[in-house]
């Protein structure tokens, strides 16, 4: 038995696969969602209201046992669950905790953007405060403004988590010992039975952001300084730290094959497949995490067509028009002859504007109302599958 659960973690990511393996179950985590949100009139925090209550739903006894537990970069909808979960964890003694990782992976800010030299270390502490490190009320010399300012709230958080991994002694990465990137030569990992090749994030898109984060610092005037830093962490074109850093894992266990692909972009992974030099038979994958909730910048055609996967998963619900309705015609018009899967945890999702189909021409302003219209403009063997209303999770079995 091979299982994704992609559970209901709003607009954001947090995954549980499960798998058979010596005879017992085994099982990862990736993601731990965004912080508390209002649903429904109540505050839903992915982590305490979904997560453990889908895993005491799986498991009656405690702790939760994870071979694997992994975050696959510092975006607030990916990380704030897991922070708060390790910080509840340091709270109670080893014998009280609720969840235990065998292993955990994860890449901090500091370790992506490298070693400040000595002479810009005031200037990287001044750039740190707006980023939303201060804890004792200074005013920050520089902001960000709209997503570059939202982006960048998570660097703290990416803080605060790589602490809590050192006290729970789950740091460093193991058996990387260092950044997990692509890097050519390196073995596949085994966990527990499964094989996992890191297909992002790319060594040399590292080291451009860390050539990037010292120019920024080295800026003379808050403007110049402003600019330099809201470039960084924008979404524009999706060109933010945190989501070109994101690892991306290709993991092979009992016959089966997935691509989780964090929030990084298609075009990155399709070039780290090429520099690793894998196999053109493992491209036809089981299951394909999409990449940033269904962004249509990241997964561009050629990356949609790179990887002819069975079933697609779209962790999404509606925040920032995710699903792009664009991909999800594109997806249909590339792969809708076959017999594919799209696997949504959110039904209900409304757009901004209404969207209207390049095949057919429908106008439609939600999912409900697009899914039908793809149907009739695409007739074939695909089909969808939506997160049952009431169910914590969204359970795909390879």
């Amino acid at each position: 038995m091979v299982m994704l659960e992609a559970l209901n973690a709003l607009y954001g990511d947090c995954l549980i696969l499960r798998y058979d393996h010596e005879g017992q179950e085994r099982r990862w985590l990736i993601d731990g969602g965004p912080r508390a949100e209002t649903v429904g009139g109540k505050m839903l925090a992915v982590w305490k209201d979904v997560l453990l209550c889908r895993l005491e739903e799986i498991q009656k006894v405690q702790p939760f046992v994870f071979e694997l537990g992994m975050v696959s970069h510092i975006d607030d909808d990916h990380i704030n669950g897991l922070m708060a979960l390790t910080s509840d964890l340091l709270a109670v003694a080893p014998p009280a905790r609720v969840v235990k990782f065998n292993k955990f992976w994860f890449n901090s800010f500091d370790d992506l953007v490298g070693p400040t030299p000595a002479s810009l270390t005031a200037m990287r502490n001044d750039a740190a405060i707006q980023l939303g490190a201060d804890t004792v009320g200074r005013v920050p010399s520089v902001k960000l403004a709209g997503d570059g300012a939202a982006v960048a709230q998570s660097v703290p958080q990416g803080n605060k988590l790589a602490a809590n991994l050192r006290k729970l002694s789950l740091a460093g990465n193991p058996p990387f010992n260092d950044v997990i990137s692509v890097q050519k030569n390196q073995p596949a990992q085994t966990v527990a039975g499964a094989s996992i090749t890191i297909v992002g994030p790319l060594q040399k898109r590292l080291e451009k952001l860390r050539d990037k984060w010292k120019k920024a610092l080295q800026q003379q005037t808050t403007p110049a300084k402003t600019a330099a830093l809201q470039e960084l962490f924008s979404t524009r074109l999706d060109s933010s730290v945190p989501n070109l850093s994101s690892i991306v894992m290709l993991v092979e266990v009992a016959g089966r094959s997935l691509l989780l692909t964090g929030d990084a972009r298609g075009d990155d992974i399709v070039k780290a497949w090429k520099e690793l030099g894998l196999p053109d038979a493992k491209r036809k994958i089981d299951l394909l995490k999409m990449p940033h909730h269904g962004s249509k910048v990241n997964s561009p055609k050629s990356f949609i067509e790179f990887f002819p996967a069975t079933h697609y998963v779209f962790s999404a619900d509606g925040h920032y028009d995710n699903p792009d309705p664009p991909l999800l015609e594109g997806l249909v018009s590339v792969h809708g002859n076959r017999k594919i899967v799209l696997h949504f945890t959110n039904a209900d999702i409304n757009w901004s504007k209404p969207y209207v189909l390049k095949k057919g021409g429908v106008k439609v302003k939600s999912l409900a109302e697009m899914l039908p219209a793809l149907k009739a403009a695409y007739p074939g063997p695909w089909s969808e599958n939506i997160r049952p209303s009431g169910k914590l999770s969204l359970e795909i079995t390879l």
